[in-house]
């Protein structure tokens, strides 16, 4: 079973030196999408209003085969409208 490696980004870098076997890129694409969902529960900002969190997933020949962002943008309307 092949091995792939999620390297995060989140303002900082933390480089994945493990791994998780996956059956397949499309395993590793899922796991990405449970990953970025599980920090967005866990790592909203507290102190600010935007954040976003990106993992780059590598291969075992350590080519980058994947890439997905997720991005947390909140801003305060002075004026809101009323609908």
């Amino acid at each position: 079973m092949p091995r792939y490696f999620f390297d995060i980004h989140d303002g900082s870098f933390a480089r994945d030196h493990e791994g998780v076997d996956c059956a397949d890129l499309d395993a590793a694409r899922r796991q990405v999408k449970r990953t970025l969902s599980d920090f967005a529960k866990d790592f909203l900002p507290k102190d600010g209003e935007q954040h976003s969190f990106s993992i780059v997933v590598r291969d075992e020949q350590n080519r980058s085969v994947y890439t997905a962002t997720l991005a947390f943008n909140g801003f305060c309307l002075e004026n809101p409208v009323a609908t």
